[in-house]
């Protein structure tokens, strides 16, 4: 098995990252539909640099937490979710995601995986709050965000140089009080 189940919600589970996809990374890694919403379009990844990247970025680490997002009834990988700058004495933490299957966005994997993250990170981890960075030209991300309940908190303006235009840069948070009140919310209308 490729792939290892650590945590499960809806139509897919999180698993350690597997070092064996070198290949696939370097594909959507070099596929600017992919790297434009998340600033790697200028960067060229060989097959090499990202075999040797996996390798580090599999390990695990006290200040990120990185998982393949894999679909549960093919055991297919359709993106990467991970959690950096850690810091546990604030409790704190910025949210990264890579959705590489461009085909998949409609199917709701998104928010199963986002969900799951945050429940591990809340619940495990014992974080208080989630911070992320999206580009506002990404109005799809903004909107899967929300529906999860992030919230914006900050906006820098004309920060990122993609497709011949400047973009704001907004920021996004959740905190694990928020969090519970909206789940207790949706309880109460079911």
């Amino acid at each position: 098995m490729k792939y290892f189940p650590k945590v499960s919600r809806g139509n897919v589970y999180l698993s350690p990252i597997n070092p064996e996809d070198y290949e696939l990374w370097t594909k959507y890694m070099n596929d600017t539909r992919i790297t434009d919403g998340i600033n790697q379009t200028k960067a060229i990844l060989s097959i090499n640099k990202e075999k040797e990247f996996l390798e580090k970025y599999s390990q695990d680490s006290s200040d990120t937490k990185a998982f393949a997002i894999v679909n549960k009834s093919n055991d297919e990988m359709l993106w990467i979710i991970d959690l950096w700058n850690i810091n546990h004495i604030d409790q704190t933490a910025r949210l990264g995601i890579s959705i590489w299957n461009v085909e998949e966005h409609n199917k709701w994997y998104w928010a199963d995986a986002i969900n799951a993250i945050l429940l591990f990170w809340f619940y495990t981890l014992n974080l208080r709050n989630i911070d992320l960075h999206v580009f506002s030209f990404n109005e799809w991300a903004i909107r899967c965000y929300q529906k999860v309940w992030f919230i914006e908190y900050g906006r820098r303006k004309e920060t990122h140089y993609c497709n011949w235009k400047f973009c704001d840069e907004i920021y996004m948070d959740i905190t694990k009080s928020e969090r519970e009140e909206k789940n207790e919310e949706n309880l109460r209308k079911s």
